[in-house]
Order: structure tokens, then sequence, then C-alpha cells
């Protein structure tokens, strides 16, 4: 079995403790409900028509969801980086096959519960059934407006709107996915972001 590091844990930890008030049995509850889980980079946590068996806490490390069209094309859903979330609601609750694929960036950590672990969790911590209904309320939230600014805005508009929301992600993801999440071609992207560089230059 792997040995996590210490800091996985506190990690998990703070970010409950971050969202509610947790006692010291409640913590041993988590820990011990959470497994450790580390991947190599490009390895997947799971793929495209498997069944998602665990959410997974990303310890350290980043991640991109993405889907394999009809052609052979990736389409790159979001990223996950540290301290986000990885997993498909969906096929984690309705144990009907992903249409997602998972992929580390690098080598990374999780913590992962399977839902059978999750439920008695709740049982046993039932404050974190809220923080749970939260996270997942803000995670349709991010959805929807990506989904808005997809669909109504153009390249540049949806290219801001991901450095605002992870201003570090250029130095994290290669430029082909973020491209590729973009739903513009990776050539495109550069003179995209020369001609903002030179408006910036000019200013």
């Amino acid at each position: 079995m792997t040995i996590p590091s210490l800091s996985a844990y506190d990690k998990l930890i703070h970010y409950f403790e971050q969202r509610t008030q947790l006692s010291d049995a409640d913590k041993d509850l988590i820990k011990a409900s959470y497994k450790p889980k580390k991947l190599k980079k490009k390895e997947l946590l799971f793929r495209q028509g498997e069944i998602c068996k665990y959410e997974g806490f990303v310890a350290t490390g980043s991640f991109r969801l993405f889907y394999i069209d009809d052609k052979g094309l990736e389409h790159v859903l979001y990223f996950a980086f540290e301290n986000w979330w990885v997993g498909d609601m969906a096929s984690f609750y309705e144990h009907e096959p992903s249409a997602l694929n998972v992929q580390a960036l690098q080598d990374s950590e999780l913590l992962v519960i399977d839902e059978i672990q999750k439920d008695l969790l709740y049982e046993k911590v039932p404050s974190l059934e809220k923080v749970f209904r939260q996270m997942t309320q803000k995670h349709l939230t991010v959805l929807q407006k990506r989904f808005l600014v997809t669909v109504s805005a153009n390249a540049e508009a949806r290219f801001n709107e991901l450095l605002e929301r992870c201003p570090t992600i250029e130095q994290m993801v290669p430029q082909h996915q973020i491209a590729s999440y973009l739903g513009i071609l990776p050539e495109s992207l550069s003179r995209m972001k020369k001609q903002i560089a030179k408006r910036e230059r000019m200013q």
C-alpha cells in the first residue's frame, strides 16, 4: 500500500476545516475513510467507458478532464489543481460508464473515497454532507458559467476568463491542451497571445 505524506491528509483536513467545524474524532474518521493514491505523469485515474469508482481530492499535482469524440479528437473540459476535486459525479453515483478521462498532467497524489465510505462518513460526520452539497453547487455554477462563456464569447474572452480563474495555468499546462479547452487550434492560440501582448505594449 502507498504510504501517504502527512501533508496530503493535512491539506484535506484544512480544506474541510475552512468550511465546517471538526472534532479530533471527526478528523480521525476522515483520515480513515480516504485512501492515498499516487499517479505518474500521463497516468489515468479512470478512462472513458469505465465506471468512476472514486472521488478524489488533489493533494499535489494537476489533472485534466477530457473526452474523445467519434473522430478520435480530444476535448478538454477543465483542469484540476491542488485542493481541487476530480471525478465524474454521474458515473460515481449512478454507476454508469463515464464519458470522461481523468489524466495526471504531472506526478500527482490524491486522497480517494468510494461511495460506500462516503455514505458512512456522512452518517458519522453529518456536517460534511452540507460541505459536499455546497461544493457540488459551486461546481455546477462554474460549469454553467463555462458553458455560457463558450457559447457567447470569443476565444480571447474565454482565454481571459481561464487566466482569471487560474493565473499560473500556462506554467502548468501544455499550450495544446489549453487550446483544446478553448476550442481552438494551438496555432490560433499562439496568434491570439501575440495580439494580446502587442496591444498591451501599445497601451
